[in-house]
């Protein structure tokens, strides 16, 4: 995968670069529009391009068209594609719509209406929305609307690259949760349910105008089952989408998604306006299968000002019915809820599970107790296996003056009692507590007091000064030998790890269309010489080959996410 993502940002690059901006290009199934143009004009060159999002939609396209807006103006209205204005459509020849000239071109939008869209695309095949600007003029839903209205066969291969998509929400008053920067919808609000194939969501910045401004989310929508198939969301900066008080959903989501890959996004500053539970994430799935989330950053999924109701605010989840899915190779920092959470609940007839989660680094997440843990595994056992490994979970926040009055948990184990499914793991990861509750006790190690059981415990980390133990079922373990004792994990450890800077990961610097993760960042959470986690793993099956900083595994690995 990691090569087809380079070699597709290449090309988009070289595509803008060039080809948009090329004379060569005028040709019959080009048109130009621009803000000094008329729409008596052919289009068909910069000196007779059109002038009017009115006439863009009215004009009926052969396949294959591009539509170019005069980069650094502004232009009022809503664009709408459907089979009636592009009447043919092939993945393989995209029709196109772009800016040339200098700068991005500027859609205002002025459409209003539950499911209103500065872009729509319904039915194209081959839709392709490169290097331009939307912006909300008004109260319009979404920014972007991908949908398939009119056919039971998938609309195929759909891009959105290098666009600035800003300030769209479900506007106010309304009863539908419609809204957001980008919208991929498999069920159709007309009734038919039309399946989509091939998405690309590549490059692009989705945001809103300061942190508590009420847009949101970045990429969102519903499939109808598993009918949006073959989704890529890669490369994305999504910040300030402070998002209703009753919201769902996550900065990015994935819903009803079939074979996804989400990675090397930024994620930050996401929920500030959130007072409800069920409500937001950074990044989350849910009914969805065959996802992998690797390499994002993602940080300040909180409330803003301050915390006053409401829960979530996590970094990363596999939600209700996920099935088949990875979480890896990512650090989540700073959030109100759990850096990684696995909702473990059915949904849609679809149960959760198998998934993993593993060689991800989590800083002081859960500073305002909206989960309880630094890892929640809510809201019952997983009925199929999970799998957590080589992991590094660090918490140093004060937690004293926190309405809960606790401090957060390594990790965070349900409602209720049950069997974790046959093959469930959690082994080789480190918890480092220096958090404190407003007793100067660290969180527990593990809070399960519903006494679930079932998965194998076996050779992780464990730090801190005047922890809060281990509690299972209805036994608090205070300290490591009496953990030890109790015979519930093979090759635990106890002691320091020897972090090379615990606490000062900090935000990384890097750019997420570069094809880079934040990798080699946090350099904090390498492990010095004479770390006792160095070569105290156990072996895991399938393990990926590689740790969180690109290292060959060895056998035995580490313990933690440096596990090379």
């Amino acid at each position: 995968m990691r090569a087809r993502a380079f070699g597709v940002a290449a090309a988009v690059s070289v595509f803008l670069a060039g080809a948009l901006t090329s004379p060569a290009q005028a040709a019959a199934g080009t048109y130009y529009v621009s803000a000094t143009g008329s729409d008596s004009n052919s289009g068909l060159s910069p000196s007779e391009a059109w002038k009017t999002i009115a006439k863009v939609n009215s004009f009926t396209y052969p396949q294959g068209s591009l539509i170019s807006f005069e980069g650094g103006s502004t232009f009022t209205g809503c664009l709408v594609f459907n089979p009636t204005n592009v009447p043919a459509s092939a993945a393989s020849v995209p029709f196109r719509v772009a800016s040339y000239g200098t700068g991005k071109a500027t859609i205002s939008s002025n459409c209003t209406g539950d499911y209103s869209a500065a872009v729509t695309a319904d039915a194209v095949n081959g839709f392709q929305l490169n290097n331009v600007k939307l912006v909300n003029g008004g109260t319009t839903a979404a920014g972007v609307l991908l949908e398939n209205q009119s056919s039971s066969t998938a609309t195929s291969g759909l891009q959105i690259n290098y666009t600035d998509i800003s300030g769209f929400a479900t506007p106010s008053g309304s009863t539908s949760t419609f809204g957001g920067q980008i919208m991929v919808l498999g069920y159709a609000v007309n009734g038919n349910s039309g399946p989509l194939n091939d998405v690309q969501i590549v490059n692009n910045k989705l945001y809103g105008a300061s942190v508590t401004s009420n847009a949101g989310p970045g990429v969102y929508g519903w499939g109808s089952g598993l009918n949006i198939s073959n989704v890529r969301v890669e490369g994305n900066t999504v910040y300030n989408l402070g998002m209703a008080p009753s919201s769902t959903g996550a900065a990015i989501t994935a819903n009803g998604w079939n074979g996804a890959l989400i990675q090397r996004n930024i994620v930050h500053d996401i929920g500030a306006n959130v007072t409800s539970c069920g409500g937001t994430s950074g990044i989350m799935s849910y009914t969805s299968n065959n996802v992998t989330i690797r390499n994002n950053e993602v940080y300040k999924v909180q409330p803003v000002p301050a915390y006053t109701a409401g829960c979530d605010w996590d970094g990363i989840d596999l939600d209700g019915g996920t099935t088949n899915s990875l979480v890896e190779y990512n650090y989540t920092h700073d959030n109100a809820g759990s850096g990684l959470l696995a909702y473990t609940s059915t949904a849609a007839s679809r149960v959760w599970g198998p998934n993993t989660y593993r060689y991800n680094i989590s800083e002081n997440d859960d500073w305002a107790l909206a989960q309880g843990g630094l890892m929640d595994v809510v809201p019952a056992a997983p009925k199929n296996a999970l799998s957590i490994y080589g992991n590094t979970f660090f918490s140093n926040k004060d937690q004293s003056a926190n309405k809960k009055q606790g401090a957060s948990a390594c990790f965070n184990f349900g409602y209720s009692t049950g069997v974790w499914a046959a093959g469930s793991q959690i082994k080789d990861n480190i918890c480092y507590l220096a958090n404190r509750n407003n007793f100067g006790k660290t969180g527990q190690f593990y809070y399960n007091p519903y006494n679930q059981t079932g998965m194998t415990l076996a050779n992780n980390l464990y730090y801190g000064t005047n922890t809060g133990g281990w509690r299972w079922s209805g036994t608090t373990y205070a300290d490591f030998a009496a953990w030890n004792a109790a015979g519930l994990e093979s090759g635990a450890v106890w002691g320091d790890p020897l972090f090379t800077s615990p606490g000062a990961g900090g935000t990384c610097t890097w750019s997420p269309p570069s094809g880079t993760g934040p990798q080699p960042c946090p350099q904090a959470y390498t492990l010095k010489t004479g770390s006792p986690a160095i070569g105290a793993g156990t072996p895991v099956s399938g393990n990926g080959g590689v740790d969180y900083y690109g290292t060959t595994i060895p056998n035995p690995p580490n313990i933690g996410a440096d596990a090379g």
